[in-house]
């Protein structure tokens, strides 16, 4: 019942419903953002991890384009601006915690900024 309530496929929404499911969150991580983990739709292949603040999930959530925080520049970003690599929201999901959301995306071009598909292209093990 829970996983109901915050899997959210209406993306984007309007901005009263985003904006309410964005005052549930727990901002705790880093001095007042929510980690976004973020997953191919299609594969399921995780393509990276950021930062979001109210101000980026409540953007992500009304354009369907995915928008982070950048800590290095101190500014909100969205997703390809610069590099045209963009991220097309399709599918949000919520944490047990109301700390973290999974964005289930379609990436056009790479999603790392060294030019890979995914940032997670350094094996370590295995």
């Amino acid at each position: 019942m829970m996983e109901e309530k915050f899997e959210i496929n209406d993306v984007p929404m309007n901005l009263e419903e985003a904006v309410r499911l964005a005052d549930t969150l727990n901002y705790r991580h880093n001095g007042g953002f929510i980690v976004a983990v973020v997953q191919d739709v299609d594969t399921g292949e995780v393509l990276m991890v950021a930062f979001m603040n109210k101000e980026a999930l409540v953007k992500t959530l009304t354009t369907g384009l995915a928008h982070y925080w950048s800590l290095s520049r101190g500014k909100l970003w969205r997703k390809g601006e610069e590099s045209g690599h963009v991220q097309f929201v399709k599918k949000v999901y919520v944490d047990c915690d109301y700390d973290s959301v999974l964005l289930k995306v379609n990436q056009i071009g790479y999603a790392c900024h060294e030019g890979y598909r995914s940032c997670f292209h350094n094996k370590v093990y295995g």
